[in-house]
This record gives structure tokens, C-alpha cells and sequence, in this order.
């Protein structure tokens, strides 16, 4: 009996990656922890990539310095971003692969599955070229593409029914964690919901991110106590904490928003919206 081939044989993944502070724009929260979120799922994204399709070649698209060094410390391989916009870096990504089957992943999908990329892969391997839409219905999560130079996309607003338009077939699959990209504060909870990759996880933790969603653990008689985080890190709550919003009384299993300290251990600040100074119901 032959030897089986590692899933992804014959396929190019072109992963275009901004990096720098100005990416995920839409995430309101201090430039510096944008810029690390970003990279976190960057990284998740990468990750899953590789070790859902060992056998393909993996290559990120980029400009920035930072990323570079990254993707080479995880022997993957860098094409240079020409700055001319996320079409222009998925031709890029095309016109390096040269030969074979491309499938385009953009680098914000921390909830991936290595399962998810073999699916995935293997549902799209004889067809031509296919869209698989986001969850959202309106986005595109993977795109498929012959490999060589004069790729053809249409990334942006409504790029699923682009991409059908330039002739790709769509393709709906069950996959959570592939369809669920991150660009805003609610898309980031669906994928913490979902279960985000050990770099996501870690940017998390460290971050002080408005709103970010919690629930009481534990709660002593003196108002300290802790919550747990929805990606299960557990977090002190000092008893200042909820009483500068106005709470006094909060009990094990109620839902609040936190924010945390630098170093991602402590509440700085939990709140209830609609509840205390400053929070109104709209």
C-alpha cells in the first residue's frame, strides 16, 4: 500500500497579513492593543492553517517588518506586499505560487480549526473556483483560485457576491470557526464564544478592552471576589472595582462587562450597562 499524502498536497494558502498599528481599525480599543489583538489572530490563523494542511505551501503577504519576522521564526514563507491594497496582495500570494490550487484565507479568523482547513480544502479540491461566504452571509472566508499571475478578486464590502459575479462558485459549509473573521467588538465575542487560538487567548488576557464580557465566579461578604473571562481566564475583582459604577450586590453567575489591568489579572472597572454613572440603556 502507497504512502498516504499529508492533507493539503498540491495547495498554496496565501494569507495576506497588514500587521502594524493600523490594522482592525473598527476594534475601538487603544492603538497598541489593536496592533496586538491583530497580530494574535494573525498568528491563530497561521497556526491552523499549518496544521490543517501540512502538505500545502504557506504563504503570508506582507509589508511589515514584525510580521515577517514571525512567519519566518515559524519556517513559513513571506511575498512582499506592493501596498496596493488587499487584491493586489492576494495576486501577489497567486502569482508566487505559480502552479496548483490556491486557497486565500484572510489573517483575521482566531476561532479556525486545523479540521476546519481539511474540510474545507478537500470540499472545494475538485471544483473550480469557489467562494465560501462568512458568517455573516455577505463576506468572503476562503476563495480558491488557480495559482499563477493575473489573479482576479474583488475583496471589500458584499466580496462573496463579488466573487461569484468574477465567476466563482459558492460554497456553503458548516464550519464556525473558518466563517467567523474578526473585525468589530461583537464579531471578537462570537469567536471567544467559539474558542480562539492560544495567541488570541494570551492578547486577551492582556488587554484592556471596553466591554469586554465576563461572569462572577466568586463573591466574599466583603465585595472581592472573581470572574471568569469568556475564554475561561479567571480574573480578581477588587471590591473598588464594581463600586465605582455603582454596584454593590453582584452574585455568582450574573453577566457583567470588565476592563483589566496591564497585566490582564485584575479588574480595573466592572459595570452593568444601564447601570451606574455614566451607563445608559440605548
Amino acid at each position: 500500500m502507497g504512502a498516504v499524502s499529508a492533507p493539503g498536497v498540491g495547495w498554496h494558502l496565501v494569507v495576506p497579513v497588514r500587521g502594524g498599528p493600523l490594522s482592525k481599525s473598527r476594534l475601538q480599543v487603544p492603538r497598541a492593543t489593536r496592533a496586538s489583538l491583530a497580530e494574535a489572530f494573525a498568528r491563530d490563523t497561521v497556526a491552523a492553517l499549518v496544521a490543517g494542511a501540512p502538505g500545502a505551501v504557506l504563504l503570508v503577504v506582507t509589508a511589515d517588518a514584525a510580521v515577517r519576522r514571525w512567519v519566518r521564526d515559524a519556517g513559513q514563507h513571506c511575498v512582499q506586499d506592493l501596498g496596493q491594497g488587499l487584491d493586489s496582495a492576494v495576486a501577489a500570494g497567486a502569482a508566487a505560487a505559480h502552479t496548483g490550487r490556491v486557497a486565500v484565507v484572510l489573517a483575521d479568523h482566531p476561532a479556525l480549526r486545523p479540521e476546519e482547513v481539511r474540510i474545507a480544502l478537500a470540499a472545494t479540491e475538485l471544483l473550480g473556483p469557489t467562494v465560501i461566504a462568512d458568517a455573516d452571509r455577505d463576506g468572503t472566508a476562503l476563495l480558491t483560485l488557480p495559482g499563477g499571475p493575473g489573479a482576479r478578486t474583488a475583496f471589500g464590502p458584499n466580496s462573496a457576491a463579488a466573487h461569484e459575479h468574477l465567476g466563482h462558485q459558492r460554497l456553503d459549509l458548516d464550519l464556525p470557526g473558518l466563517l467567523r473573521d474578526v473585525d468589530d467588538a461583537a464579531s471578537l465575542a462570537a469567536a471567544v464564544r467559539l474558542g480562539v487560538g492560544q495567541h488570541t487567548a494570551k492578547a486577551l488576557t492582556r488587554a484592556t478592552l471596553p466591554g469586554m464580557q465576563a461572569t462572577i465566579h466568586s463573591m466574599a461578604e466583603d465585595g472581592s471576589g472573581s470572574a471568569l473571562l469568556d475564554d475561561g481566564v479567571e480574573v480578581a475583582l477588587p471590591p473598588e472595582s464594581a463600586v465605582s459604577a455603582g454596584l454593590r450586590h453582584l452574585r455568582v453567575g450574573q453577566r457583567v462587562s470588565i476592563e483589566l489591568d496591564e497585566e490582564g489579572q485584575r479588574a480595573v472597572r466592572v459595570w452593568i450597562v444601564g447601570i451606574g454613572p455614566g451607563e445608559s440603556i440605548a
